[in-house]
């Protein structure tokens, strides 16, 4: 087998395995960890942050891999706001580490290599954060109108 074929197989073998495990991965987290943890509630420059990066124009551009959660539903009930705001966790976690764990594709690659490694790591990195800005910006949109669900239904 070339070196090449066999950099191909590592490296998209990488890939492969850290997306879909870190996936798969944080799902097994208990939904306590998503809620009670301060990191991932909005942070008062965040709105700001969002107007300046024009979030609206671009966010429904990017591609998503859950089809059935391209859109939410017309009746929307307290447990199915609840659903879509765990997947807002979810990707969140996940991309955020996918972002910081793709630098380990700089040690899979030979020294040679290393320029192609940090370009992916770094290329990969920014794609990811884009991913878990939008989760972001998504969330506290959700959180409000399950708020607003709940309350009507009292």
């Amino acid at each position: 087998m070339s070196f090449t074929l066999y950099m191909v197989i590592i490296n998209t073998s990488f890939w492969l395995l850290l997306n879909y495990g870190v996936a798969y991965g944080v799902r097994l987290v208990p939904p306590r960890f998503y809620r009670n943890t301060r990191a991932f509630r909005e942070q008062p420059f965040e709105r700001r942050l969002y107007a300046r990066l024009r979030i609206t124009k671009w966010k429904d551009r990017l591609p998503m891999m859950n089809a059935a959660l391209k859109k939410l539903e017309n009746n929307m009930t307290p447990a199915y706001l609840d659903r879509m705001i765990m997947e807002t966790y979810y990707a969140e976690f996940g991309h955020l580490t996918i972002a910081v764990l793709g630098f380990l594709i700089i040690w899979v690659n030979p020294n040679e290599y290393m320029w192609m490694a940090w370009i992916f790591a770094v290329v990969n990195f920014f794609i990811h954060i884009l991913f878990c800005i939008i989760q972001r910006y998504n969330r506290p949109r959700l959180l409000k109108v399950k708020r607003y669900v709940g309350s009507r239904g009292k």
